[in-house]
């Protein structure tokens, strides 16, 4: 369906987070009383006013009180401050408003991968923003959150050389050449013109679906001028439509679309709708649009005109992974077969895709090698023997699930399987294809009630170990990219991730819901994916990889302190990210990317596909 969203609607009427701004009778009440001078602090703000160091701090009030949104409020030139009754006697009883918010317009700033903070930079993960140097000191000082919010942006430039940073409920700026470099700007002063700038717009937009990388794309939109002035199409005073990027995924240059003028003029109330080409970019990833109206060289978001974000994913096809799940031979006691069944029917074929069998819901075919002949034997539900060579192709019927006995408890998969002979191990496979998030989803290594970012943060890890080990292992000709566990394939011993299938999902679908959140994602470092090795619990640090397992050192696996593991002992390698660390570090409020780069160094986040 169609989204609809305006700054009458998100910015004057719509909640934002704990304020909200009133729709029209909170405009008017403001612009009935912007022109009172000398306006005093009304007696109800007075306290909190001096508590926060007075009008130097909020500046100049530029109006009497008034009501917004059902409670009393006062704009003052650097904040806009609400009451809020509920909260009486407490240091909540008057809040700033999310001014930053609104005179920013919503408008997408661009983000900054998570980093490790210093006393000088704090990366804000609640934002993806960082706040640096004399902001940061300036911020600190004045209780962060608690007047100015949380940073909305990184550091940007501004005409007349100003350096500028904003917050949810306010902004900072700094000029060199000033006798007080560092100020609070005037956003109350900014706010009061966009009440009566005559400049407003509704968006309608209807949703983009999925795109391959490179492909060109229509975004349809409907503007609705629900200002006082009317939109030209021509002319000094020409309105345009534009698009930009509204994320921070590679890759970072890509082609923006033209500004595109309307078709007509747009007086109050009137609308146009208009098809916007986009070429996506030429790699994967969860990419996103703004829309934004322009004139006179300024787009309407900094003119306090709310814009939407629309998502504009540009993804290809989820590459499949193939999982060694049991070994038959010697070195594996007690299993000399696998006993293949489903949960609604298969066919079993030859290497050269000839049909052997159709089996019904959990009619079973057994599996075995003949060494001596050099070929396999197949025992049909009907007491029929089969003998073929090469492999053998397993594939469920539409909507069924297979079965492998061996392997029980787990032994539900999705997916497709082949029975298959490696001779120089002198044993046979059971080999799981199926999709890369179908296997992500199977795997047990962490629990299904852990924290969401933990989660996500763990997806993201999984995602990257298979594919980083994928591609070398199928370069040199190997049967499979990853080990299902040790239990069930003891001749070729690898530390891959454990892995249960179908099981798994019995137990929660979170983990699956967060392979879906993360589609694609991996960890890279320079540009390639790393390789991703994690344990369960540290020790008060981790280890880097030359410590503990020697040859070149991987500047992305380096030992780092972790406070989340102090006075707990080792369990596991110690490389790279401890899964219980990452579960407390979520639970502490950290989002998946912080908790990644905190463990990995140096990484960057990028996807695949």
């Amino acid at each position: 369906m169609p989204r609809q969203l305006s700054r009458r609607t998100l910015g004057r009427a719509t909640a934002l987070g704990a304020a909200g701004l009133a729709a029209e009778p909170a405009a008017r009440a403001l612009a009935e009383v912007s022109g009172v001078p000398n306006a005093s602090v009304d007696p109800l703000f007075s306290a909190f006013v001096e508590r926060v160091g007075g009008v130097a701090i909020v500046g100049d009030p530029l109006t009497e009180r008034f009501q917004r949104n059902g409670r009393v409020a006062q704009l003052f030139a650097n904040f806009l401050l609400e009451h809020w009754p509920q909260n009486a006697g407490t240091d909540y009883e008057v809040q700033p408003a999310l001014l930053g918010e609104l005179v920013s317009g919503g408008r997408y700033f661009h983000q900054v991968a998570p980093f490790r903070s210093e006393p000088t930079v704090e990366y804000i993960w609640q934002t993806r923003h960082s706040v640096r140097f004399g902001f940061l000191e300036l911020w600190n000082r004045l209780g962060r959150t608690d007047l100015l919010g949380l940073p909305i942006s990184e550091e940007v430039l501004e005409a007349g050389g100003v350096t500028a940073q904003f917050f949810q409920r306010g902004k900072l700026s700094y000029l060199s050449t000033r006798a007080v470099p560092i100020q609070i700007e005037p956003l109350g002063r900014t706010y009061l013109a966009t009440l009566t700038d005559g400049i407003d717009a509704d968006y309608t937009v209807n949703p983009l679906a999925p795109q391959s990388p490179g492909d060109a794309t229509s975004l349809t939109l409907t503007v609705t001028n629900t200002g006082a002035d009317t939109w030209v199409a021509a002319g000094d005073a020409v309105v345009q439509l534009g698009v930009r990027w509204a994320d921070s995924h590679k890759p970072s240059t890509r082609a923006t679309p033209a500004l595109q003028s309307l078709p007509h003029d747009v007086a109050p109330d009137g609308s146009v709708s208009v098809d916007l080409v986009v070429q996506m970019p030429a790699l994967p990833g969860p990419f996103r649009l703004q829309p934004d109206l322009q004139t006179g060289g300024k787009w309407f978001t900094a003119l306090g005109v709310r814009a939407p974000i629309v998502e504009a994913p540009a993804q290809l096809a989820t590459p499949d992974i193939r999982v060694g799940l049991l070994d038959i031979s010697d070195d594996n006691p007690g299993v000399d077969q696998a006993t293949i069944f489903s949960t609604a029917g298969l066919e079993v074929r030859d290497e050269g895709g000839a049909l052997l069998a159709q089996l019904g819901q959990d009619e079973r075919v057994a599996i075995r090698r003949d060494i001596p002949n050099q070929m396999h034997v197949l025992d049909l539900p009907d007491s029929t023997r089969l003998q073929t060579v090469g492999k053998v192709l397993i594939d469920p019927v539409e909507g069924s699930l297979l079965r492998l006995e061996e392997t029980a408890p787990q032994w539900t998969y999705r997916g497709s399987m082949e029975f298959a002979w490696l001779p120089n191990y002198r044993s046979a496979w059971v080999v799981n294809s199926l999709p890369m998030d179908d296997y992500l989803s199977g795997l047990v290594e962490q629990n299904d009630n852990i924290p969401w970012e933990a989660l996500r943060a763990s997806a993201i890890a999984f995602r990257t170990y298979a594919y980083t080990v994928r591609g070398p292992r199928r370069a040199r000709g190997a049967l499979f990219d990853v080990a299902a566990s040790t239990r069930h394939t003891p001749t070729l011993y690898t530390r891959d991730q454990v892995y249960h299938g179908y099981a798994r999902e019995l137990s929660g679908t979170r983990l699956r819901d967060a392979v879906h959140d993360t589609r694609g994602c991996v960890l890279t470092y320079e540009g390639s994916t790393i390789h991703a090795v994690y344990f369960s619990r540290a020790d008060g640090r981790t280890r880097s990889w030359h410590e503990e397992w020697g040859g070149p050192i991987k500047p992305w696996a380096v030992a780092v302190d972790d406070p989340y593991s102090r006075g707990q002992t080792l369990l596991g390698h110690g490389i790279g990210l401890p899964l219980r660390s990452a579960n407390a570090m979520a639970a502490d409020g950290a989002n998946g990317e912080q908790i990644l780069a905190a463990y990995y160094t140096g990484i960057d986040f990028e996807h695949v596909y």
